[in-house]
Formats: C-alpha cells, structure tokens, sequence
C-alpha cells in the first residue's frame, strides 16, 4: 500500500489528509477518469475508509455537471479525531471533462514511476 497525502483547493475551501491506497487502485481509477464520461450519469470515485472504519474517511469522486463539458470533483475528508483536533470537510471543484481526463492520465503516469512528487493545478470553469 501507498501512504499518501492530498492537498486540495477550489480557491474557498483547502483541505488535507493522509490516507492508503493500492497502487492498481490508484492505477484504475486513473484510467477510469481517462475514460470519463461514458454516460450523463458517470461517476468515478476513489474512496478510503468507509467500511471498516479506519482512520481517516477520503473520497474523490468525478461527477457529470451538464451535457456540455461540465464536471467536477467532490472531495470529502474526515480525519475522525476528537474536538479539538477534529477536522472533516467536503466540497467540489468544478472543471471541464478534458481536464478531468488529464488527471486520471497523470495519476496513471505517475503510479507508473512515481519517481517525483505528484501535483496537478486545478483548472477552473
């Protein structure tokens, strides 16, 4: 397993947290935001922690907005601590489906050699 750490803004909100994934996992959700859309009601996502509960809860999931390019991301991050270390947030950001796919392709390029640090600047609609 991978442990990573994801920092992530829409310009209003930013939120971090650590959390474990398998690199296919990692490698299939790239591929699957490469491929997104394959309809109007396409979501792809990539969730930790739901069941059991770990540590920490984290979702990254890519939704179809309307049916001219639009998307966006929904983040959602509980880091499941006690007051007053508590920290949980959820919001999205929006995009357009080609920038999307550039993600999953350098999530896809970057479990291949993971030789760098992985960073992806947002582009907004």
């Amino acid at each position: 397993m991978l442990q990573l750490e994801i920092t992530a803004s829409n310009g209003k909100q930013v939120s971090r947290q650590d959390f474990y994934v398998y690199p296919d996992d990692l490698t299939s959700f790239g591929s699957q935001l490469q491929a997104f859309p394959k309809s109007q009601t396409d979501v792809v996502s990539l969730e930790y922690g739901k069941e059991p509960k770990f540590y920490c809860y984290f979702l990254l999931r890519a939704i179809v907005l309307d049916s001219v390019g639009h998307a966006a991301l929904e983040i959602k991050i509980d880091n499941r601590l006690e007051p007053p270390e508590k920290a949980s947030s959820n919001f999205f950001m929006s995009s357009e489906i080609a920038t999307i796919n550039a993600f999953g392709k350098k999530i896809s390029g970057w479990v291949e050699a993971m030789n760098t640090d992985f960073k992806f600047e947002w582009q907004h609609t």
